[in-house]
């Protein structure tokens, strides 16, 4: 006997997406399938099978609705804020209150989980954070190349500065020393500050706290850290360093695979508690449903009841009267 409540197609394509990728990308025959369901029946995260396949069948998996869009794009902006905050506290050394700004940031978006009976479902619009241990990599790893990249440039346009500073090597000053320096030395960018991107005095800043967030631990949003390595691009291309550049390029390139890939996650995470929230909704209403329905069958029979008795009681008795024998 088929099933008579069939699973909803997008919670297939959710639940199995991981389940046929590469070798297993084109299985078809139904035992084969069976058997790789079987074998990754325990496993919870998958790589999609053909991503651009569901989003021609399942758009709505993919798309975001665009309050949805313009609800997370405010909450990127005041988790910016908050993070701005948290760096300026660090550089002064207000540890308490980096605690309280980066707590703040964390509960940025959240919200109260709405019953199923709200026909608005809830949506986490918190923006999304790289794992823990990965940005503070990261940002390192930006303030190593742009340190060596400033440190190359000031010894071919700036010697004086390096010899007064005492800087015989890439370690011996940080980056935000470097943007100190560039500050007040504008004048040597000058034919080149159309490709920064922004004013040179907010460019500078924003390098600058590439430092701070990576020397104080700031938690940083997935977006703030891809803004981070847009900015050290910008230096780069500002110091004319395009082996230094590259290497930024490739790992903002890279960031941002991984950053989709978080969202993308996130966005199915909310579709499957959505279905989910849906179909208890459903279950409910059912049960709503048959209890009505039980309960009017019976006031029905007892109102029926009730008139044929009185239909009987209102008939009275006939009297018929023997018939004569002949």
């Amino acid at each position: 006997m088929g099933n008579k409540n069939p699973p909803d197609e997008r919670v297939v394509y959710l639940a199995l997406k991981n389940v046929f990728k590469g070798s297993n990308a084109e299985v078809r025959q139904p035992k084969a399938i069976r058997k790789l369901i079987v074998q990754h029946q325990s496993q919870h995260d998958i790589a999609d099978l053909s991503t651009f396949s569901a989003k021609l069948r399942f758009p709505e998996v993919f798309d975001v609705s665009p309050a949805q869009s313009a609800e997370r794009k405010a909450s990127e902006v005041k988790a910016a804020r908050n993070e701005a905050d948290a760096i300026r506290d660090a550089v002064q050394g207000r540890q308490t209150a980096v605690r309280k700004v980066l707590k703040v940031s964390a509960a940025v978006g959240t919200e109260s989980v709405e019953t199923c009976r709200d026909p608005k479902l809830p949506t986490d619009k918190r923006p999304c954070h790289i794992p823990s241990l990965f940005p503070h990599q990261l940002l390192t790893k930006v303030q190593d190349i742009l340190e060596q990249a400033c440190f190359d440039f000031g010894r071919q346009a700036m010697p004086d500065i390096l010899r007064k500073n005492g800087w015989d090597c890439p370690e011996a000053a940080e980056l935000n020393l470097w943007t100190a320096e560039f500050q007040q030395q504008q004048s040597e960018f000058a034919d080149k500050q159309g490709g920064a991107g922004k004013p040179l005095d907010k460019l500078f800043r924003s390098v600058a706290d590439i430092r701070h967030a990576a020397v104080h631990r700031i938690r940083v949003s997935a977006r703030g850290i891809e803004q981070f390595i847009l900015d050290a691009e910008s230096l780069a291309t500002l110091l004319g360093d395009a082996v230094r550049l590259k290497s930024l390029t490739d790992l903002r390139r890279g960031t941002q695979l991984a950053i989709e890939e978080l969202e993308r996650n996130k966005h199915l995470s909310e579709i499957r508690k959505n279905i989910a929230i849906q179909r208890a909704e459903l279950a409910r209403l059912e049960e709503v449903v048959v209890a009505e329905m039980i309960k009017e069958d019976g006031e029905y029979q007892t109102f029926a009841g009730t008139n044929l008795k009185q239909v009987i009681l209102a008939s009275g008795t006939f009297y018929l009267p023997p018939q004569r024998m002949i």
